[in-house]
């Protein structure tokens, strides 16, 4: 299946849901019930690279901070839901030069994301909520490594990188009221890897801007959360995984972009408005 067939059946199943989802509701006098959370942000950020024998060649860890926006429209039967999120913050990079000579440094992400999902509801009891939902996402960042030197004060050029990745998005999730003024909530599914590139400037004498496709794969998600009344707090989980690319030729060079993965954990407190 090409990207292009599968963005195109995944807006089809999005339509059928929201074509779906007025008529039937409208026939039972459903109101959809129509949230709005808007909240700030703190990750615990980890990226990874490996070589092609599986030797870490990097890490980089340390927090990240965001502000979040999502928003769901749920009725008896169908619904949607979409969210975009921004984050920014300087982490510590622990790996090696070209030659493999031990180096630290300091990396500045810029990002943000945006998905959108149809809903499909169950409600078996009037306090329960059981959703299954399926669609799109979007993530892009800006991974900026700053000029250092080795141990032995050998200077060491940084490197800008531009990612983008977009994914399909399929899960399932509940969400459960008790006590009149509290609701439980969790949710968890996996990304299925359409498209993913990075467009790298390692600062090469006699190289240029790379454009590298590391091939995306099969990753997870999840969110668990607290609401009370207007105020909530969700604790979230998210990965991403990127098989190693071909090797492009970039002036005097041939460069890949090497296996990679991201594992997030991300705090937030959020404030409702709306159902």
């Amino acid at each position: 299946m090409t990207v292009r067939q599968f963005v195109k059946r995944v807006f089809l199943c999005a339509a059928i849901l929201a074509v779906f989802h007025g008529p039937a509701d409208a026939e039972t006098g459903w109101q959809p019930e129509t949230r709005v959370d808007m909240g700030a942000s703190v990750y615990d950020f980890r990226w990874t690279e490996y070589s092609d024998s599986g030797r870490r060649l990097l890490e980089e860890t340390g927090p990240l901070y965001g502000l979040d926006a999502d928003v769901t429209s749920l009725g008896r039967r169908f619904g949607w839901q979409g969210g975009a999120g921004a984050f920014l913050g300087e982490v510590d990079y622990d790996g090696q030069t070209w030659s493999g000579t031990p180096v630290k440094t300091d990396v500045l992400y810029v990002g943000g994301a945006f998905y959108g999902d149809g809903v499909v509801c169950f409600r078996p009891v009037p306090e329960l909520l059981l959703k299954s939902f399926a669609g799109l996402g979007v993530q892009t960042w800006l991974r900026d490594l700053d000029d250092t030197q080795t141990a032995a004060g050998v200077p060491v050029q940084g490197a800008q990188e531009f990612w983008g990745c977009l994914y399909g998005r399929l899960g399932a999730g509940f969400r459960f009221g008790f006590l009149t003024d509290y609701e439980l909530f969790a949710s968890a599914g996996v990304k299925l890897p359409v498209y993913a590139r990075n467009e790298a400037d390692f600062n090469l004498s006699g190289s240029s801007r790379a454009g590298l496709e590391p091939e995306m794969t099969v990753s997870g998600f999840g969110d668990v959360g607290l609401r009370w009344r207007r105020v909530g707090i969700k604790i979230t989980y998210d990965a991403l995984r990127f098989d190693r690319s071909d090797s492009v030729s970039s002036g005097n060079y041939n460069l890949y972009q090497p296996e990679s993965e991201a594992d997030v954990y991300r705090l937030e407190v959020f404030w409702s408005f709306g159902k």
